[in-house]
């Protein structure tokens, strides 16, 4: 049990509090945003195993004989679950290009 809470040395480059300081603020910041990043990434996985889900509920519910009620709970769970998707789809490529614009900021300035 006890070798189970032990982490590796690439999982504890995660964790913030483990950083060391720097004096640029953008490195900070940059770092802080990946993490950030990193966790919408898992949140995004999620959509799209829940878009999945909701499109073999649906189809299980009209095509296979499920019920209408299946049905309509997979439509409604695939347009809430595809919303969900572009949300965090659009906000994790917006800011990857943050992060790399302040890196390249931070490049220009040395």
């Amino acid at each position: 049990m006890a070798a189970a809470t032990k982490t590796t040395a690439k999982e504890r480059k995660l964790y913030r509090r483990e950083w060391k300081q720097t004096d640029d603020p953008l490195v900070n910041e940059a770092r802080a945003q990946t993490l950030a990043l990193q966790r919408l990434q898992v949140w995004l996985r999620l959509g799209y195993a829940l878009l999945a889900a909701s499109f073999l509920l649906g189809y299980w519910g009209f095509a296979e004989g499920g019920g209408m009620v299946a049905g309509v709970l997979g439509i409604v769970f695939g347009v809430l679950s595809l919303i969900v998707v572009v949300v965090l789809r659009i906000g994790i490529t917006n800011g990857r290009k943050n992060v790399n614009a302040m890196l390249e900021a931070m490049q220009a300035s040395r």
